[in-house]
């Protein structure tokens, strides 16, 4: 199989750079990355793979079907289950949506709930700062890698105007799967998996058409790759940035936030057996995402980053709590994303603001670490810490509910 060009481990892992950036994982984690070619070369790989299934489904709801019908169907699956989507004559007018929520419907058996409830508990004990590892330095810093923005490029999604709300929805969809219960059947993190899933397919069909999308340059839209990339974000990228600021996780830690990420992988039609479950192949894909990235931002890239920082100033409030969201995040990002990045991105100056983040860190690393040995403790991180995040997401949304649709728009 072909590799898109894009794909750079091979010619970048024996670098300065990836030197340094074993060192510092090795400094943060006590795991020094490794991963052996047979993981990277399954990685590379997907780069040139789709979620088939989840292509078939969104080509029987729209492309003979008015968008409006496409969504009653997709809702009704959802929300009614797969079973309601045969009539009384036993027939099944969508029954690839059918046999994808059936799949859905039935859980793994290799998830463990006891897992996903603990991954929420720790998420939720780190406040704020979750979100803004999330957004400050995994969003943020991945634009420097022009190719996984190409999608949001080509459709505008987190452009100009677009940027607030297209983030907005990602935080909501981040909030939802990290309810407790909120992967369960009929949950709204379980719908919001199912509706992204094919919210991604639906764009993918129309980028694969686009006369100017490059596989041999960046893959397909939408692959795999950057799925995965994607899921590592959430959980590896989330640990990364909490741990800089001082959050102490356990092994068991770890292991249950990749393993909420791993089942909703599973719910989005991801390659979640490719996923890491423990701290040391969480580090080893971490290192082999960051490895494979070029660091080569262009027009789209500048103007992703630039859009990001600018959408807090949307945020609801006064001018002045606007201003200040907006230099929180500035400086966050300051703190969280290596300089080499902040350079290539253009990033606005922090004027030495950055490190007040690490202000916090002893109280940080001793309040975490005590959490795990006094109930009372933890209790009230987590519960602080949800009102905080639920502040965040409630502020954005404004009571709008987000259904996570294809906004069916292009920008070249």
């Amino acid at each position: 199989m072909s590799l898109p060009q894009r794909f750079v481990y091979f010619e970048q892992h024996k670098s300065l750079r990836a030197l340094i950036t074993r060192l510092g994982f090795a400094a943060i984690f006590q795991v020094y990355p490794k991963p052996d070619k047979d993981m990277v070369i399954r990685f590379s790989e997907s780069f040139m793979k789709a979620d088939e299934t989840g292509d078939a489904v969104a080509k029987e709801l729209f492309a003979d079907r008015r968008p409006a019908e496409g969504m009653r169907l997709l809702g009704q699956g959802i929300e009614q289950g797969s079973a309601s989507l045969v009539d009384e004559q036993g027939q099944c007018p969508v029954p690839q949506l059918k046999q994808l929520l059936a799949a859905a419907e039935q859980p793994p058996q290799w998830l463990n709930e006891d897992l996903i409830e603990h991954a929420c508990r720790i998420i939720h004990r780190c406040g704020n700062h979750a979100m803004y590892a999330l957004g400050d330095l995994g969003l943020l810093g991945g634009y420097a890698n022009s190719d996984i923005s190409k999608p949001l490029a080509f459709t505008g999604a987190l452009n100009g105007n677009s940027s607030f709300d297209r983030v907005s929805e990602t935080t909501s969809f981040w909030y939802d799967v990290t309810e407790p219960g909120g992967l369960k059947v009929g949950a709204k993190g379980y719908n919001s998996a199912i509706r992204v899933r094919v919210m991604h397919a639906l764009v993918r069909a129309r980028l694969a058409k686009h006369p100017k999308w490059d596989n041999e340059q960046w893959g397909l839209p939408i692959n795999q790759g950057d799925s995965l990339a994607t899921n590592i974000a959430f959980s590896m990228i989330m640990i990364f940035g909490c741990s800089l600021l001082g959050w102490y996780f356990r092994d068991k830690d770890v292991r249950s936030i990749l393993h909420l990420w791993r089942y909703t992988a599973y719910l989005m039609g991801d390659d979640y057996q490719q996923l890491p479950q423990t701290r040391k192949e969480g580090i080893e894909w971490l290192y082999m995402v960051a490895m494979s990235n070029r660091i080569n931002p262009d027009e789209d890239s500048l103007e992703l980053a630039a859009s990001y920082l600018e959408s807090f100033k949307q945020v609801p409030g006064p001018k002045i709590y606007q201003w200040y969201v907006y230099w929180l995040h500035r400086i966050y990002a300051g703190f969280f994303i290596p300089y080499d990045l902040k350079k290539a991105l253009r990033l606005p100056t922090t004027y030495g603001f950055k490190w007040l983040p690490l202000v916090q860190f002893p109280f940080i690393r001793v309040g975490s670490w005590l959490a795990n040995h006094w109930g009372w403790l933890d209790k009230r991180l987590r519960r602080y810490g949800r009102l905080g995040q639920h502040y965040i997401v409630s502020s954005r949304l404004q009571g709008r509910e987000v259904g996570f649709e294809d906004k069916e728009t292009l920008t070249r």
